[in-house]
């Protein structure tokens, strides 16, 4: 059992394979990741590499990570849904990988205190955190919630039908009054034609929102330009006069539409504009692209509950290296907050 430490730059060609697989989730994915570490910065001493556990030469994980003054983290940062320990193995032999994994993590050639991954399935937290003989304590800790729909084979009338008759009588009356408005018109790029135009509109709109400047705005463009390539964006744009009012993007991909991102402009408030827009993308992805799943991916947000069915929550794990003073200093302090926080509250 060996675990290396690669670059991006230089993962070997199974590590790629793996990445570029087709039930890797586009979260976890090649471009994903491309993107990410071209366009997100870090810090001058934060640096980016994955983490290769092999057994007899083959490839068993690869754990995307940052690495900063000893505490690891997974590659994540508020624009990732979901982290995923990357393996090619069965569901029931993961659970064995990951341990030993874990285990193999005490004797690793650099120093660490800490590894947070987040944000995670909450059945795989749950796995991680109860496993026996690792021997690295752990505490799991709440991300955020994440609503979605099942669509069961529904067709967008069906499912619009069960929505409540408020959601239902705004959209369609304000679908009517935005449609009798001079130059509206709402459109929908799923393909690389028209996409710098398209992108160049989400950030006007985008700018003129509520929502201030993006972090960093090479990223979203990035995303953009990568799910158009992969043939999963779907842009919705929706302009009077030519001018972009509102936008979404959407990311069609593992069977599932993802709501990933979505801004009106403040001066069009009253036409309740994203609700219009939010109608007019779930219709194109039940019934042309027949997904099985819609899903808001993160937040409580009460107009999220309107449009969706289901709630579940993405969870992190905060694994102590206690064989360090730093380790074993925060393990302490973690596990004080995490046992007696209902004392000190």
């Amino acid at each position: 059992m060996t675990i290396n430490i690669t670059k991006f730059e230089d993962l070997s060609d199974e590590a790629v394979i793996l990445l570029k697989c087709d039930n890797t989730g586009f979260f976890s994915s090649f471009d994903w990741y491309e993107n990410w570490i071209n366009s997100v910065i870090l810090s001058e001493n934060e640096h980016v590499f994955f983490l290769n556990y092999s057994h007899q030469g083959e490839l068993k994980l690869l754990t995307p990570l940052k690495f900063n003054n000893s505490t690891l983290e997974s590659l994540t940062n508020y624009y990732s849904p979901i982290y995923h320990l990357l393996s090619n193995d069965e569901d029931n032999e993961q659970l064995h990988i990951v341990r030993n994994f874990l285990k193999g993590m005490k004797g690793v050639e650099f120093v660490w205190d800490t590894l947070i991954l987040q944000p995670m399935e909450q059945k795989q937290v749950s796995l991680i955190s109860n496993m026996e003989g690792v021997g690295l304590p752990s505490i799991p800790f709440f991300c955020f919630a994440n609503w979605y729909l099942e669509v069961n084979q529904r067709s967008f009338d069906e499912y619009f039908s069960g929505l409540s008759s408020r959601v239902r009588n705004t959209v369609v009356r304000k679908t009517k009054q935005f449609n009798r408005l001079e130059g509206a018109k709402a459109e929908i790029l799923y393909k690389g034609e028209g996409l710098e135009k398209g992108i160049k509109a989400f950030e006007a709109v985008y700018a003129s929102s509520w929502k201030g400047e993006e972090t960093f705005p090479d990223f979203i463009s990035g995303l953009m330009r990568v799910a158009a390539k992969q043939g999963a964006l779907r842009l919705g744009v929706a302009y009077i006069n030519d001018v972009a009012i509102a936008a979404q993007v959407w990311i069609v991909a593992d069977n599932t539409a993802y709501i990933y991102k979505l801004a009106y402009a403040e001066k069009y408030k009253n036409l309740s504009i994203g609700s219009i827009l939010t109608a007019t993308l779930m219709r194109y992805v039940i019934d042309i692209d027949k997904v099985d799943c819609v899903d808001y991916l993160s937040g409580d947000d009460a107009y999220k509950k309107e449009w969706m069915s289901h709630r579940r929550e993405r969870w992190g794990i905060m694994i102590f290296n206690w064989r360090t003073w730093k380790g074993c200093l925060k393990m302490l302090n973690e596990f004080i907050r995490f046992y007696f926080k209902k004392y000190l509250l």
